[in-house]
């Protein structure tokens, strides 16, 4: 058990330092990749309508708080 467990944390280790060596290239931001990411996608969608919902409701409860 404990030599799988070794080569389980060596394995992980050796993808870890992989993905240490792209970190930089990742978080590298080019808004050409992810615009219309979204697009037609139904959770998104459904995300921003509520969004816009919860909004409305806070700005109608205020003016209601403030008359």
């Amino acid at each position: 058990m404990s030599q799988t467990l070794e080569k389980r944390v060596e394995t992980l280790e050796k993808e870890l330092a992989k993905l240490s060596g792209k970190g930089p290239a990742l978080r590298k931001k080019n808004p050409a990749l992810t615009f219309g990411i979204f697009r037609k996608d139904p959770d998104f969608e459904k995300a921003s309508r509520l969004g816009r919902e919860y909004c409305k409701q806070q700005t109608y409860q205020r003016e209601i708080a403030g008359s």
